[in-house]
């Protein structure tokens, strides 16, 4: 019986752990920006949403839109199947009465949508055109990151079959006419008229039965060093937009 005993307690001991690591609802003691605040002790991430951060336009409008609208107020949260980013925050769905919160953001203006390539429940509810606020930023920097990159394939590399996948990880489609790619050695390649609604392949070479962009250079083919290089990624203004630094 005392062994029995004993195990039940462990088993409320953990289930108390576990409601405690992921709390339904929190008391909100600060807001931290547009979509990011403080409650219980813990620092909570509103999932499917992406405000814009201290440098940007909108930045001072959106977390006070923010702070109006939950703090010192309780809020219940509501998870999706990634609980956590890798900075540790919570990312949750937040309720407060019958408010969807994160929704509201989106819908006034003050947010756009963002699901980092995650299918979430509330996607149909969130995934709206940027408007309001935000509308006046050049979201796209914020939306483009590299999904994959061969920068050694297998054989003579000057034959070709380097490339890089760039992915879209926002809900609209970006133009990025006149974007450029850049080398440690400062080689610089200009990429065409050309929209990414969720991925675009850029090779290296001359195979232009692959569906993607393609550049092609007589001789050897091979751009990227082996031993290492960089990929910098700049929009047409000539802003960096990915630094991406790799070895073997």
């Amino acid at each position: 019986m005392e062994r029995k005993f004993f195990i039940a307690l462990f088993f409320m001991f953990l289930a108390g752990c576990i409601a405690s690591s992921y709390p339904s609802e929190v008391f909100v003691e600060k807001v931290i920006d547009g979509d990011t605040f403080i409650g219980n002790g813990h620092i909570i991430r509103l999932l499917g949403i992406d405000a814009p951060e201290k440098a940007q336009p909108c930045y001072e409008e959106a977390k006070n839109f923010l702070k109006k609208l939950i703090e010192n107020k309780t809020v219940k949260l509501e998870y999706d199947k990634r609980k956590k980013d890798k900075h540790g925050r919570l990312l949750a769905y937040v309720w407060i009465n019958n408010t969807f919160v994160n929704k509201e953001i989106v819908e006034k203006g003050f947010a756009i949508y963002r699901d980092y390539g995650n299918k979430l429940i509330y996607r149909d509810l969130l995934n709206i055109p940027p408007r309001g606020c935000v509308k006046q930023i050049d979201t796209c920097e914020e939306c483009i990151g590299i999904a994959y990159f061969r920068w050694n394939p297998e054989g003579d590399d000057c034959k070709g079959g380097e490339f890089v996948i760039l992915k879209n990880y926002c809900s609209f489609p970006c133009n990025l006419t006149k974007w450029s790619i850049e080398d440690a050695e400062g080689n610089k390649f200009v990429l065409p008229e050309v929209e990414i609604k969720r991925t675009l392949a850029i090779y290296f070479d001359c195979e232009f039965e692959k569906e993607g962009i393609h550049f092609c250079k007589e001789g050897c083919k091979a751009v990227w060093d082996n031993n290492g290089d960089i990929f910098k990624l700049y929009n047409n203004k000539g802003e960096l937009v990915i630094y991406y630094e790799y070895s073997p």
